[in-house]
């Protein structure tokens, strides 16, 4: 008589089909070989799909299975151990908290344990697969936001780099990631300062205004640039750095571009700048003259050279850009009359002859006499003159005409040894006092103008004048240079001999527009100044072209829809902009010129374009849609002609 199966025999009945029988072997208590021998006997209950150690420990004990419950993991043919529940788990509760790496090595220490062989191992690769089957991902952090997705909400990632770095934000690691605590993050963002409203960013004006170079931010930190702010929002398309962004009030920013355009002096212009200021000092001291420099005591006056860094910047800016020039130059007495010999092409008596004349300059230091570089070169341009001409020499009442002394001022020049003279003695010159001209024009580029001097050489008011020294490089200093003047008297015989576009719409009753359209038509011809490359205007006689073709105008051609420009032409056409002028050559198309250019009619275009789309050698190209819609398209129920073919 055959004994019953026992309770765990049944159990492998009912529930072991398809399951492994080291997990039955487990759940069980029993021998794997006798848990095998009663699945051999095929008696067990058929399932859908085999269970499962969790299920089968819950089936068996009542019970879910706790972490110590679980058998040792199998190991595949593949020589890989597979994942349970207790280190899923595990492995969930580790991502977020830190690297792939880590998780790694706390995983493949605990297979170890688990299984007691040293050679089993969770590498990253198979980490990340675990991740991949609980849904989870190596960028999933716990208790914070990654870099790169602060990075996408703020639209600022290296604003948000340089605050973690400099210790501003608070970020750890998790492996290759640095993670933003909640906190943390909000607190920051609550920090950010935001543009006042009809705002915009400063970098925006560098196109405009012409700037290449970050100065414009350099300027606004200095404080030189009108209700310039500094920002660092986030959220914005806008580029930001780490120092902030600057943003200026849209109406001031309107006005400056306005200002540039119309060749009015920015606010920054001739202002100092710190960063220059103590590069130039710091020169000045390594390059520090002798007190024999004559020009550099010239440069700074009876004061002398500036002993402090305060009264250097109060003083340095003002200076010419030659004056200042000389003071970081590295110093030297000049050249022997020897080189300047060498250097003119003269003899070395020639040069004395012509230093003791008064028509070169020398000064003397220890024994020898030297002549600057600057002086050698004018008197080579003034072909070495020595005294004897007439040429260089003038009356008292020329050189009050010609440089706008008076004749006192003259006569102290002379009795201070600053101005050379000699008395003529022959006809009409008896009697008569001459000084050297070209020393009169040295004493007056040193000492410069004053504004009524300056008015009256150039033939406007003192008011008019302080306006048109605005628009000329010069920078506030005693004393108006004759350059400086010269600049000024070249922009009003520029103003008066002409009209700028504006003044000549005005004056015509028309817009600024329709003198382009002349331009274009070639009725007149814009003029630019060339000591001012911004300033355009239309001459006298191109104003009055502008009256007769207002009065006269030319009748043109109105071209319609159906006349074509050279590039819609290619597109209509479905070529290149070279085949249209390969077509136009070979005498196939009609064409037209418009004062903005060639226009060609459509319906010769399309002609040329149908013959050169029935023989095209290119395979992919794609007839233009017109075409398209053009070739005849089969009937709905008319068989295709390969079918009638076969047929």
């Amino acid at each position: 008589m055959s004994r019953a199966p026992a309770a765990w025999q049944r159990f492998v009945l009912a529930h072991g089909w398809h399951a492994r029988g080291h997990v039955l072997a487990a759940v069980l208590g029993q021998p794997v070989a006798d848990v095998e021998h009663v699945r051999r006997t095929r008696a067990c209950t058929r399932l859908k799909t085999g269970k499962r150690f969790a299920e089968l420990f819950s089936l068996w004990h009542g019970r879910a299975p706790n972490d110590v419950d679980w058998p040792t993991p199998w190991k595949g043919a593949a020589g890989v151990y597979e994942w349970q529940a207790p280190e899923l788990a595990l492995l969930a509760s580790l991502v977020g908290r830190m690297g792939g790496a880590e998780i790694s090595r706390i995983l493949t220490t605990r297979l170890r344990l688990r299984t007691g062989d040293r050679r089993a191992k969770r590498s990253r690769n198979s980490v990340f697969v675990g991740m991949q089957r609980l849904g989870l991902q190596s960028t999933d952090t716990v208790g914070g936001i990654t870099l790169e997705k602060a990075a996408k909400e703020t639209g600022a990632y290296y604003n948000i780099w340089n605050a973690i770095k400099r210790g501003e934000l608070r970020a750890f690691r998790v492996g290759r990631l640095w993670v933003i605590p909640h906190e943390a993050w909000e607190s920051w963002k609550a920090s950010r300062v935001f543009p006042p409203k009809g705002y915009v960013q400063l970098s925006t004006l560098k196109r405009p205004l012409g700037i290449r170079s970050d100065k414009l931010s350099e300027w606004a930190r200095m404080g030189y640039v009108p209700s310039a702010l500094r920002c660092n929002p986030f959220g914005t398309r806008a580029k930001l750095t780490k120092f902030g962004t600057w943003y200026i009030d849209a109406k001031v920013a309107k006005r400056l571009v306005a200002d540039r355009r119309a060749g009015r002096p920015m606010p920054w212009w001739g202002k100092p700048e710190p960063y220059n200021l103590k590069v130039t000092w710091k020169l000045l001291q390594e390059r520090l003259h002798p007190s024999t420099c004559r020009t550099c005591a010239q440069i700074w006056g009876p004061r002398g050279a500036p002993v402090t860094y305060q009264d250097y910047v109060m003083r340095y800016p003002p200076l010419a850009f030659g004056a200042k020039r000389h003071l970081t130059m590295i110093w030297s007495p000049g050249l022997t009359l020897t080189e300047v010999a060498r250097h003119t092409g003269a003899s070395v008596s020639t040069v004395k002859r012509a230093i003791d004349k008064g028509m070169l300059e020398a000064a003397r230091a220890g024994r020898s006499l030297y002549v600057t570089k600057t002086d050698a070169t004018r008197w080579k341009a003034r072909k070495c003159p020595i005294g004897g001409n007439e040429k260089s020499w003038i009356t008292l009442e020329t050189a009050r005409t010609q440089y706008l002394f008076t004749l006192t001022e003259l006569r102290q020049f002379i009795a201070a040894g600053k101005l050379r003279s000699k008395v003529g003695t022959n006809g009409p010159m008896r009697g008569l006092t001459y000084v050297p001209r070209h020393q009169c024009a040295k004493l007056r580029e040193t000492i410069g103008f004053s504004e009524g001097e300056a008015a009256r050489r150039v033939g406007v008011s003192v008011h008019r004048l302080r306006t048109l020294l605005k628009g000329v490089d010069w920078r506030g200093a005693d004393g108006i240079p004759l350059d400086t003047v010269h600049a000024v008297a070249r922009r009003v015989y520029s103003q008066d001999e002409g009209y700028t576009l504006e003044q000549a719409a005005a004056k015509l009753g028309t817009t600024v527009a329709w003198i382009h359209e002349r331009k274009l038509d070639g009725t007149i011809r814009i003029q630019r100044a060339k000591f001012d490359r911004r300033r355009i205007y239309v001459t006298a006689p191109m104003f009055e072209r502008l009256k007769l073709a207002k009065a006269k105008p030319a009748k043109r051609e109105r071209f319609t829809s159906a006349w074509l420009f050279l590039t819609q032409a290619a597109n209509d056409a479905g070529v290149s902009t070279g085949s249209i002028l390969k077509w136009v050559a070979a005498g196939e198309l009609v064409r037209r010129h418009s004062y903005l250019g060639w226009r060609y009619f459509r319906k010769s275009l399309r002609a040329r374009a149908r013959r050169y789309w029935e023989t095209v050698r290119y395979h992919r190209a794609v007839p233009p849609d017109w075409l398209q819609r053009e070739r005849v398209k089969p009937a709905a129920n008319e068989e295709p002609a390969a079918l009638r073919l076969v047929a």
